[in-house]
């Protein structure tokens, strides 16, 4: 191959290295997958999930966010930091089975020399651009776990010695080719960028030929210890990710993230919830041991924010390290604190953040499933209301015949069986109860008319729990259910509209669990709609200044954001602006996940976060499409003596106030 550019696989290497680099490869595979057959049995052992369907779906999201690192990028230093030193560790890999295919298959076997000429040239530069990018891509890990320190990074000498091993393997290898280039001085050393400067810079302090042969050697040896130690590695520490992160991505939940799985049978069920290691799935356990520690999942959690006890990343590291063995004893109370279980606000912010695709919210749900059903230790003011949705069909305890009081005057139909309606409008019961709330529900009635549209409401209309099942009290949830299908079955009707983003989410979602399967529609939505079809034109301008907050079960669990802008864009007079923190990055009002009912202790209201964040575009209004987000938003202003220069209002509240003549 004289003259021809080649790749010299063990170039000034002895025969007895070379014996020892393949034997060496031998154990250290042989010890990997020892060390991943572990940890396979510890999954095996976990309950049964299906996983296995929409097989084309899950391998394309493996593509888009294992392999193009779609979520990590959603942050630009970290997402570029991970990304880069991810794309360089990949093609690094990639570059090593192409050589070990050259030489140890094609050659020997088929006579064919692989990596030569053209092809060996690009190999070469390919290699060494994101070899210089995991360089790189390590040090800015460095550089901001140990250097910026943020509080949800743990700045430990595990991730130091992790980061300095990946470093040293790269580096070394950069120096054996260095060491090669200037002994061998190939005329096509320049298409090896990093190397070749290196090189110049090892001739220029005069090193000989015999020196860089022993600094190569010695280089190799080193640099051969390291990779095959790395290899044996993996399955026994923070390396294991590598392959969890990618297997977790592949077996992500594709069904609706705001459908939480069913109690089967609950009445002759034998667990209700999790209190033991064993019942859970064995996705779950892979979601734990997936965890890249990386704290993004605490860098979002409003309930850690406002100071409450509940970190996420540390509830799936004490799961981890529990199922491994790390830390024995009971899950409630030693390892995990009901505090921390019930400050969650099931927002999904966490979900929404983590690179790993981790279900932490559901592990949660799992965990005060236990509490609720098992224990009866449901927290502070939350039994009561329960109660109440139990006994009177409400949280408050109203009377049911009470429900409709919200539409007096206005003449609002009631569904009758045998006439069909376009569509059944879904209340829920804080727009029937909650006076200020009830301006949401005659707000909509108003823009039906005005649309001509044919609705009704439904008389026997009651409380659907949802609140329930994220306390865990799936018993009440699924009675409650049963009692609302049967009762919309009664009647007929083409669509469901509800202006509640819970009610919109369970019954979309989580009705069909009960054989109520019906074609719901958010009133943002409903009401873009019209106006798209010219049903509604608003007239009368509202000359404010709205920055818009996004419900996270209407965000985060079903994707909608545009909608609630469109329509308020569609109010002459409107200045929309945007928080920081916006649509699928929104932060939580603080009232999902029970807290509407019950109080948590924290140093701050999660509520009072938003407000001031609202308050950082100076806007004349904070907008919603949620009730839960409205009173929320309402009490914090009042809190924070804003109630003159900021207003509270569901976006359909502006667009009927638009509607006056």
């Amino acid at each position: 191959m004289s003259g021809v550019p080649f790749r010299d696989t063990f170039w000034n290497v002895p025969v007895w290295a070379q014996i020892a680099l393949y034997a060496g490869a031998v154990v250290a595979v042989g010890i990997f997958f020892f060390g991943l057959w572990q940890h396979i049995r510890l999954w095996r052992h976990g309950a049964p999930e299906s996983r296995f369907d929409r097989i084309p779906e899950r391998v394309w999201f493996v593509m888009r966010e294992a392999l193009g690192q779609a979520r990590i990028l959603s942050q630009a230093y970290p997402g570029v930091m991970h990304a880069i030193m991810f794309w360089g560790f990949l093609a690094l890999f990639m570059g090593t089975v192409l050589a070990t295919i050259d030489y140890d298959i094609t050659l020997p076997f088929f006579g064919l020399k692989l990596l030569k000429g053209t092809f060996y040239l690009a190999y070469e530069t390919v290699l060494d651009l994101f070899g210089l990018f995991f360089v790189i891509g390590l040090g800015m890990a460095l550089y901001r776990r140990y250097v910026v320190r943020p509080l949800w990074l743990d700045a430990t000498a595990r991730f130091f010695w992790a980061l300095g091993l990946l470093f040293l393997i790269n580096v070394t290898g950069f120096v054996i080719e260095a060491a090669r280039l200037a002994a061998v001085r190939p005329e096509w050393a320049p298409w090896s960028p990093v190397g070749y400067v290196m090189a110049q810079g090892f001739l220029a302090l005069g090193m000989g030929e015999e020196v860089l042969r022993g600094l190569h050697l010695g280089t190799w040896l080193f640099h051969a210890v390291l990779a095959l130690g790395f290899i044996a590695l993996i399955p026994y520490s923070y390396f294991m990710h590598l392959i969890t992160t990618p297997l977790n991505a592949f077996f992500v939940k594709l069904k609706p993230r705001g459908e939480i799985a069913a109690i089967p049978h609950i009445e002759e069920a034998e667990t209700l919830g999790v209190s033991k290691i064993e019942e859970f799935s064995w996705k779950r356990r892979l979601d734990f041991e997936a965890c890249t520690e990386c704290g993004r999942c605490q860098e979002v959690c409003p309930a850690h924010m406002a100071g409450t006890r509940l970190n996420p990343k540390q509830i799936i590291v004490k799961l981890r390290d529990h199922m491994q063995g790390g830390k024995p004893g009971p899950i409630h109370g030693a390892l995990i604190a009901p505090e921390e279980l019930w400050a969650c606000t099931t927002c999904m912010a966490c979900v929404e953040a983590c690179p790993a695709f981790i279900d932490i919210v559901d592990t949660i749900i799992d965990l005060r499933r236990y509490l609720a059903l098992s224990e009866g230790a449901l927290p502070s003011t939350a039994p009561q209301s329960l109660q109440n949705i139990q006994r009177a069909g409400n949280p408050w305890g109203l009377p049911p015949a009470d429900r409709l009081k919200w539409a007096e005057g206005l003449e609002v139909p009631v569904l009758e069986e045998g006439r069909e309606v376009e569509y059944l409008y879904w209340v829920g019961c804080s727009a029937s109860y909650d006076r200020r709330n009830q301006a949401i529900a005659r707000s909509v009635v108003k823009i039906l008319r005005a649309a001509g549209v044919s609705f009704a409401v439904m008389q026997e209309e009651r409380c659907h729990g949802e609140v329930a099942r994220r306390l865990g009290e799936e018993y009440l949830y699924q009675t409650l259910q049963q009692e609302n299908v049967a009762n919309l079955k009664k009647y007929t009707f083409r669509k469901v509209i509800t202006h509640c983003p819970h009610c919109f989410n369970t019954i979309l979602h989580e009705f069909p669990q009960f054989g109520g399967e019906f074609e719901v529609l958010h009133h943002s939505v409903v009401i873009r709609q019209l106006l798209r079809d010219g049903r509604i034109r608003p007239l009368k301008p509202i000359k404010q200044r709205i920055t818009f907050h996004d419900s996270c079960y209407l965000s985060r669990y079903n994707g909608i954001t545009e909608a609630p802008r469109e329509v308020l864009r569609a109010v002459p007079g409107v200045e929309l602006v945007e928080m920081p923190r916006n649509r699928e990055r929104g932060l939580c009002c603080g009232g999902g996940g029970g807290h509407m009912w019950m109080e948590v202790r924290s140093e701050k209201r999660v509520n009072l976060i938003r407000v001031e964040e609202a308050l950082t575009v100076k806007p004349d209004v904070v907008g919603s499409a949620c009730p839960f987000c409205l009173a929320m938003m309402d009490l914090g202003r009042k809190v924070k003596g804003v109630e003159e220069s900021l207003q509270a209002k569901d976006v359909s509240e502006v667009v009927a106030e638009s509607l006056e003549s």
